[in-house]
């Protein structure tokens, strides 16, 4: 049995976490969807994930915030950051910060972006 891949979704944008979700499910991986980072870091400590897909601004904790976090537990956890605030000034703090697996992408985004680049990272970390 193929295993799917499991996406944890971090958006506070209901509309945007449910449109997400839907076209991951269809896409092949398993999703668990948070509406903050709070949130997020729960459901971390009680399943596995494979992969982080989140919002750069959130309340209760920033998308940076919550990086950090699940990196110090996994530092290769491939992530995919998605904003409606990304100049090429924060994509370069990013990166500067956080490093490989790291994909980041400026809001509007295409949904078949986003399975491509998760597709992309997952073959390039060997899940």
């Amino acid at each position: 049995m193929l295993v799917k891949p499991h996406v944890l979704l971090v958006d506070d944008e209901v509309l945007a976490i449910m449109a997400l979700e839907q076209e991951l499910l269809q896409g092949g991986f398993r999703v668990t969807t948070a509406l903050n980072g709070k949130k997020a870091l729960e459901h971390w400590r009680h399943d596995h994930f494979d992969v982080l897909v989140k919002d750069l601004r959130m309340p209760l904790m920033s998308g940076n915030d919550l990086i950090q976090q699940l990196r110090s537990d996994y530092p290769k956890l491939p992530v995919v950051v998605i904003s409606g605030y990304i100049t090429a000034e924060i994509s370069g703090e990013l990166n500067k910060m956080f490093g490989r697996p790291l994909v980041i992408m400026a809001k509007p985004v295409r949904l078949e972006d986003i399975i491509q680049a998760l597709k992309k990272l997952l073959t390039e970390t060997g899940q």
